[in-house]
């Protein structure tokens, strides 16, 4: 769960610093995301936070621009089927 990974970290806003959830396995930009704004979309396994301009645009759409960071949804097929088959909670 995200608030034990947290835990300890002073933030007034209630917001933590997440991985940029896209494709490469490569990308370490950050985005800062309130914990629950975090939990409540990936309640979705097909909803990602991406930074914007990250999204892959044949496997997933943008359906939220929210300026630092974008939330994808994985289209539907495969890529629905990937996120769903290997979401962790």
């Amino acid at each position: 769960m995200v608030r034990e990974v947290g835990a300890g970290i002073d933030r007034p806003d209630d917001s933590l610093g997440f991985l940029c959830e896209c494709g490469d396995a490569n990308c370490v930009e950050e985005v800062s995301i309130r914990v629950s704004e975090y939990e409540g979309v990936r309640r979705d396994p097909t909803l990602f936070f991406v930074v914007p301009g990250h999204d892959a645009p044949d496997v997933e759409e943008v359906v939220e621009e929210k300026g630092t960071y974008n939330i994808v949804r994985k289209r539907p097929g495969l890529p629905e089927e990937i996120a769903r088959d290997t979401h962790p909670r």
